[in-house]
């Protein structure tokens, strides 16, 4: 078992984006969008690789789930300009009432009734459970409720925000990601999102149990850059990367959840990465360029939260506040990072190397995804497959999961 410094605590509410004096003003910062691109998100309709035409446009036209898409194939800057008007249509007074999918049902038709208790909740949303019980076998849903539209908020812009994130968390689909399954309203109006569910919780929780050993801490940390690596390979950054976004199943795969802040930095058919805007995600995982820059690389954003991430999984807590000056523990780090940084003494060789290449303060000098895969130390950490590595045991629960599981016979 890995102690902490003293010093450091980690308490979840200092993962609500900020400290407690930035706190609103935070919650403001996290609901920007880079809107010009995030309209665009095509990975979903074409190969990564391929130019869409006007056909491909129009044939492409529902979501995993079935529901018609009503994609826009205009001269518009926005593919999805038929996403956003015909939400704003639907969920404007007049249509309300009829609002169905495809197949005329809600929510509670089509995946039954949420369970009361909600198991997240965020600025934006609450998530709760669904058990649907088919051909006698129960099949469990997350189901993410959406806030309503707030009164300073335009329906357009209110939609915007909703149908991007779930047209980049639908086009997702690898083991270290959460699957979105359906967009879909539910028997109140309100907008939700139906994802898979993952019963051992948020990697919180599970730091905050404090029983992780390097093993499992270097297992969780393999996962979470093969999903950036997934990710990035698509086009898409997370910018909100923490362990309260990372969820583990039941076969102890670790998964990236919550896209409402992501954004596109590359369509499938250009060459070029865009470059990123807006000071997003949580303060304590920010990449310090994210403070003082207007445009930065949000790959390298992603890194360092991975980084930060990682030591946060030793320490059971942050080496600072933020990568800003003001910050006086990170102008200790800046001084010392090369040398004799106190909490990166605790890693092993491979692990201080290639963390303090992930936490390079200058973003042109970071460490990339590519590398980070290459990367010899990083390449020989096992990987579990339902907890059981090659050389020994994983446990990624809490103490009250893994003993549920023990309950269940799992």
């Amino acid at each position: 078992m890995i102690s902490a410094p003293p010093q450091i605590v980690i308490e979840r509410e200092l993962t609500q984006h900020t400290s407690s004096s930035s706190n609103d003003k935070s919650k403001a910062q996290r609901l920007q969008m880079n809107e010009g691109k995030k309209t665009n998100i095509m990975h979903r309709l074409f190969h990564h690789h391929h130019q869409p035409s006007k056909k491909d446009l129009l044939a492409h036209d529902r979501t995993d789930s079935g529901s018609e898409s009503g994609l826009s194939s205009s001269g518009d800057h926005s593919i999805l300009s038929g996403v956003f008007d015909r939400f704003s249509k639907n969920t404007s007074r007049s249509s309300i009432h009829s609002v169905k999918t495809r197949d005329e049902t809600c929510l509670s038709q089509k995946y039954g009734q949420c369970e009361k208790k909600s198991i997240g909740k965020g600025a934006t949303a609450v998530v709760k459970i669904i058990r649907k019980n088919k051909f006698n076998k129960e099949k469990v849903y997350a189901v993410k409720e959406f806030r309503k539209r707030r009164k300073d908020e335009t329906e357009r812009d209110y939609v915007k925000k909703l149908t991007s994130e779930f047209c980049i968390s639908s086009s997702m689909h690898h083991v270290n990601v959460v699957e979105t399954i359906d967009l879909i309203q539910d028997d109140h109006h309100h907008w939700c999102v139906v994802m898979e569910y993952c019963p051992g919780g948020d990697l919180f929780n599970v730091i905050r149990n404090g029983s992780m050993t390097f093993a499992e801490i270097d297992c969780c940390f393999k996962q979470l850059m093969n999903g950036i690596a997934y990710l990035h390979s698509m086009g898409v950054a997370h910018r909100d990367i923490k362990p309260e976004n990372l969820l583990l199943d039941e076969h102890a795969h670790l998964k990236l959840t919550d896209f409402g802040v992501s954004d596109v930095f590359r369509m499938g058919w250009e060459k070029e990465p865009h470059l990123s805007k807006g000071r997003v995600g949580s303060e304590p995982y920010m990449a310090p360029e994210m403070f003082v820059q207007k445009e930065y690389d949000a790959r390298k954003t992603d890194i360092w939260s991975c980084g930060i991430v990682y030591i946060t999984m030793v320490f059971k807590g942050y080496i600072f506040q933020s990568a800003t000056k003001n910050d006086q523990r990170f102008c200790q780090f800046l001084g010392q990072r090369h040398h004799d940084y106190g909490p990166f003494k605790k890693l092993s060789p491979g692990a201080w190397s290639l963390i303090h290449k992930m936490l390079e303060p200058d973003p042109s000098k970071r460490i990339t995804v590519d590398a980070i895969l290459e990367n010899p130390w990083f390449k020989q950490i096992e990987t579990c497959v339902d907890c059981h590595a090659q050389s020994k045991y994983h446990n990624h629960f809490t103490d009250e999961y893994y003993n549920s599981r023990l309950t269940c016979g799992q």
